[in-house]
């Protein structure tokens, strides 16, 4: 073979050609480290608001057993499905932010060492 240049490193090569290489895995785990962090914040958000559509419900279950008509009891509920809906909108603009961030992450290209670097010996 006339080329020199190989995607990955004779294990053989001089440590210099090896450590070319190593800029991409420390690249690799940051990456890995800051979707972590992403997903971590998503996660935090997303039970943050369970916690409040829960709240939500168990006031709302309370407000329909003081109810004295029908309206009452409607309104009380109408009122919940709102404000779960709310909260389920945000859901979906949390995901779509989290989705995005972990896009451009992903989209995001290694670098890759020099081609002189990857000469063999």
């Amino acid at each position: 073979m006339s080329d020199n240049v190989t995607l990955f490193p004779n294990i053989l090569q001089p440590a210099a050609a090896l450590k070319a290489y190593a800029p991409i895995g420390v690249k690799f785990w940051e990456n890995q480290e800051t979707a972590l962090e992403g997903f971590k914040e998503f996660a935090d958000g997303w039970f943050a608001r369970r916690h409040k559509g829960m709240q939500a419900a168990l006031e709302t279950a309370k407000h329909i057993g003081d109810a004295e008509t029908p309206s009452d009891i409607l309104r009380e509920y109408q009122n919940w499905v709102t404000r779960e809906m709310e909260l389920l909108a945000e859901d979906g603009k949390a995901y779509q932010q989290q989705v995005l961030r972990a896009g451009v992450q992903l989209s995001a290209p290694p670098e890759a060492p020099q081609a002189d670097e990857r000469r063999t010996g």
